[in-house]
């Protein structure tokens, strides 16, 4: 049997067809029981011997190098072989390989050197295991001239002919050509010679890479003792020394777990960077995921939720029964999550800590679009025959949709366009950084896995879903966005301690009961906001499962919820002996937990045992259901539960175990949303200013935070050349505009301008400012930023400075060569423009109005402004708009209505046009401004007007 030695896969990126998975069933299909890849990197070799041994094929482990421009393979004897492997390849990563350093690597190693670099043979004489490898019969002869270790090797990077020419488009996408004439998989070409001289090769290799090895860092000789004390302290604070029983048993469980498991250091490290990240200001989120099932992780500080107030399960995080790593994931303020990664690199060492590998493979869309632009196909056609497509299905199940078939029909030039698409599809496209993954090892982390260096750091050169198995430590240090508003918000209230505020506010609850959930973590959506008009939650537990409500699965029963919880349902709990589990979520199973506690409750199993087959229900695994659902009947059954029932409960929990939600992390979530929603309540204008700087780029919401800060009595300034930075400024009840707002201005000339600013003080006068600008600032920018009214700290007018820029500029440049002997040219005041053309400037700078809005003019006493109209509910008004947006429908009759969006200087509303009054829409186009009569109505708790007449202005 011809055993391939070399294969080159897809993680040789962009340089082979070949995916690991597909390189498997390949084996499998030719019956072939040894098989070796060998790429330029050691990225796949994980992947590669797992689905080796666990399909009885013997794995081959090789990295292609170059030693002085020319190409050798080198492959692993052993696990000692393949550990010298990893060095070599982190080697390569920054420097290129000399004879010294293979020299150094070299042991339990065999290196082939193709036929065409048998130049450099003689040099590798300090390698015992060398060889020469040969393509043809041509190659052989001479081979055997130099050295009579010889083995056949062909690079294999598809496995049939027919398919080179698509590894041609690779080479096309990175812009590099190869001559892949022999590149496919060709038993025919191969002898019994070849053959035995590849078997006497691979008889050489047995690699057993260690799976139960754990490389977890110690964090101290006497780690437990340290544990249990930090326990004990934090639980008497926690409780304010009124410890009682349940909690010291279930503390007491909990430890004794962890320290079976051996993970008592695992707790310890997430302990002490948590603990830096709150001792340096960095907010910490109150838990994430099932972690916040843990009272010890809740003790020591890990997280902020009391297990035991909301019911969550231990077992539904560590469960003794199924020995996987913890997974303690911790969100932090966004803006400081990389001080605790550089914490903990500094304390357990630099090599040992490293960031994860991930891989943008080659999706449906894209690899259509890069094959289209290679083809030369027109980019407008490209794009709509791929808006036809399925965007969930791939491309050999979109080709049976009839659109395809008929774009083929009309657009020939399409189908080979999708021939080569479906080739390259899945492959592995580049590599780029996992969002959230740090991966900690107790010694240099290529001592156990491949390494790559992306720029100026180091990746695991393993996706991080294979490190687990390995042994290794992963933990998602996760940069969370809304804790960063959190915290800026509490930094400008002096005092305020967010771990003290009351979760029973009244207002807070009446801020989600009306969907007014503009910027609160989870609660942003429609379908949020629709939910929480409907369903009003007026606690805590309410809130937390109004977050697991909205998801696939228990959405199903959110209106049985609803209505129960309103009195409009009668509540039943299956069987009153499950009334303690399902009473808080009126009869309704809403989370993980609550399956686990039926399971326990109704069969008698361990809380270990009921999390098993809750995790087997998620992942769908059909022969242990089954089992599992005959063992649940029969012990429900003998529990004193009749068989009915019993089945009737393990088909609902079945259904809903697919998608159930866990109630830990429905808990921590809902925290934090109800923090914000708190800050809303309470400091409405810091944090609506807050949500200004997350809004950025986004104009439409600018513009409502800008007009709801206005309500606070806070005035909206343009950019301000002393006061504004990338940001939005809060100053002496002053907004400041960041300069990244205005229109087409260039991110370095702002960093340059703020540079200046910060470094030299701030610019004294209109001189001042042209004389420390000059150097990188020209005439087209100056304008700009006169035009965007930046400069009106200096008391000029626009008009005035546009018509004094040529001698400002010279100025600029003279005081450059003169210093403080320059003259300073008098200027020529001219009066300012007239407020249209003030308007028109305002917009094209900024994409919105600030100060010159032209509704403003509109003052009369009937004339109602916009941020007034709840005061006129189901009353008519009169009022001026400009036309935002304009969107028409049909109604159910098939007439037609619109909905328009207006906005006044205070405020942005919604304006309804029923089909009797449409023709008034006739003349009426975005940017116009318009005169509304209507009657102010309120649905779902939203505000609009219906539109009874309008004439345009």
């Amino acid at each position: 049997m011809y055993i391939p030695l070399k294969i080159t896969t897809d993680y040789s990126i962009l340089k082979s067809l070949i995916k690991v998975k597909d390189l498997i069933d390949f084996c499998i299909q030719k019956n072939i029981k040894t098989c070796g890849i060998c790429d330029y990197n050691l990225f796949g070799v994980i992947e590669f011997y797992k689905n080796c041994i666990s399909n009885n094929i013997k794995p081959i482990i090789g990295l292609e190098v170059k030693i002085n421009h020319n190409s050798i393979y080198l492959y692993a004897k052993n696990y000692a072989g393949y550990l010298n492997l990893l060095k070599i390849n982190t080697h390569i990563c920054e420097h290129d390989l000399d004879m010294d350093y293979l020299k150094k690597y070299c042991n339990n190693i065999l290196i082939i050197v193709p036929f065409k670099n048998a130049n450099i043979f003689k040099e590798l004489n300090f390698i015992k295991d060398k060889y020469l490898g040969y393509q043809n019969k041509e190659e052989l002869k001479n081979s055997l001239i130099i050295s009579n270790k010889v083995v056949y090797i062909n690079d294999i990077r598809c496995f049939k002919k027919d398919d080179i020419k698509y590894l041609k488009f690779l080479d096309k996408i990175r812009e590099e050509e190869i001559n892949y004439e022999n590149y496919y998989y060709n038993e025919n070409n191969v002898d019994d010679y070849d053959i035995e001289k590849i078997n006497e090769f691979v008889s050489l290799v047995d690699i057993k890479i260690p799976t139960n090895d754990r490389y977890i860092p110690k964090y101290s000789e006497d780690s437990f003792n340290i544990l249990s004390n930090l326990c004990i302290k934090g639980l008497k604070r926690r409780l304010n020394n009124q410890v009682s029983k349940n909690y010291i048993e279930r503390l007491k469980y909990e430890l004794s777990v962890i320290k079976k498991m051996g993970f008592v250091d695992y707790f310890l490290i997430v302990y002490d960077y948590v603990l830096y990240a709150k001792k340096n200001h960095i907010l910490v989120g109150p838990g994430r995921g099932s972690a916040a099932g843990s009272l010890v992780s809740y003790v020591i500080g890990i997280t902020d939720i009391d297990p035991l107030k909301y019911n969550l399960l231990f077992e539904r995080f560590l469960n003794y029964e199924r020995v996987t790593m913890p997974d303690i994931d911790i969100d932090f303020d966004n803006t400081k999550r990389d001080k605790v990664i550089e914490y903990v690199k500094n304390k357990y060492g630099k090599d040992n800590v490293s960031g994860g590998m991930t891989f943008t493979t080659y999706k449906t869309r894209l690899v259509l679009r890069d094959v289209g632009k290679i083809l030369d196909i027109d980019e407008y056609l490209l794009n709509k025959f791929i808006k036809a497509l399925k965007s969930n299905n791939d491309l050999r199940a979109n080709l049976e949709l009839k659109v395809v078939k008929e774009y083929f029909h009309n657009y020939p030039e399409l189908k080979e366009v999708y021939e080569v698409s479906m080739h390259l599809e899945g492959l592995k496209k580049n590599i780029s950084t996992h969002a959230a993954g740090i991966v900690i090892g107790d010694r240099p982390l290529d001592e156990i896995i491949p390494m790559y260096k992306n720029g100026e750091v180091y990746l695991t050169g393993v996706e991080m879903s294979y490190l687990e198995d390995l042994g290794l430590l992963k933990m998602d240090f996760l940069a969370l966005k809304n804790l960063s508003t959190i915290s800026n918000i509490i930094d400008k209230i002096p005092g305020f301690n967010l771990n003290k505020i009351s979760l029973e506010d009244k207002k807070v609850y009446e801020l989600f009961s009306k969907g007014l959930t503009d910027g609160i973590f989870q609660f942003e959506t429609e379908t949020f906001k629709n939910m929480l008009i409907k369903y009003k939650p007026h606690n805590f537990n309410e809130l937390v499962a109004s977050i697991a409500l909205v998801r696939p699965g228990p959405y199903e029963e959110l209106e049985t919820y609803i209505k129960r919880k309103n009195n409009e349902e009668k509540i039943t709990y299956y069987d009153d002996s499950l009334k303690s589990i399902l009473e808080e979520t009126y009869g309704v199973i809403v989370y993980q937990e609550q399956v686990i506690s039926i399971l326990v409750k109704m069969a008698n199993f361990t809380y270990a045992e009921a999390d098993n087959i809750r995790r087997a229900m998620s992942k769908k695994k059909e022969d242990i259901i089954l089992k599992e659902k005959d063992n649940f009947i029969k012990r429900s059954v003998k529990n004193g539960y009749q068989e009915q029932l019993a089945n009737l409960i393990f088909n609902h929990i079945l259904k809903f175990a697919s998608y159930g939600f866990n109630k830990a992390h429905s808990v921590s979530y809902a925290y934090i949303s109800y923090q914000m929603a708190y800050l809303k309540v309470h400091y409405n204008s810091l944090f609506t200013f807050e949500l200004l700087n997350n809004s950025i780029g986004n104009d439409e919401k600018i513009k409502d935070y800008l007009n709801e800060l206005k309500n606070h009595n806070l005035n909206v300034m343009e950019v301000n050349i002393n006061e504004s930075n990338i940001d939005f400024v809060l100053k002496n009840n002053n907004i400041y505009l960041p300069f990244k707002l205005i229109k087409n201005l260039r991110s370095d000339l702002i960093r340059d301008i703020i540079n200046e600013r910060d470094s030299n003080g701030s610019f004294k006068d209109i001189y001042d400012f042209f004389k420390r600008t000059n150097s990188f600032i020209n005439k087209k920018e100056y304008e700009m930023l006169i035009k965007a009214n930046t400069l009106k700290v200096f008391k000029y007018n626009i008009n005035t400075l546009l018509n004094n820029l040529d001698i400002l500029i010279n100025y600029g440049n003279l005081s450059k060569d003169l210093d403080d002997y320059a003259l300073k040219p008098e200027i020529s005041i001219i009066n300012e423009y007239d407020n249209d053309i003030l308007r028109e400037l305002e917009i094209n700078s900024y994409g919105f109005y600030i100060s010159n809005h032209p509704a403003s003019k509109y003052l009369k006493k009937d004339i109602i402004k916009l941020k007034n109209i709840d005061d006129y509910l189901f009353k008519n008004i009169v009022c001026y708009i400009l036309v935002e947006n304009i969107k028409k429908i049909k109604t159910k009759k098939n007439e037609d209505m619109a909905f328009i969006l207006g906005s006044d200087e205070t405020k942005t509303c919604d304006f309804t046009l029923f089909p009797k009054n449409f023709y008034m829409l006739q003349n009426v186009k975005k940017n116009d401004m318009i005169k509304v009569w209507g009657t102010v109505t309120k649905r779902y708790d939203k505000i609009s007007i219906t539109i009874n007449n309008m004439e345009k202005e």
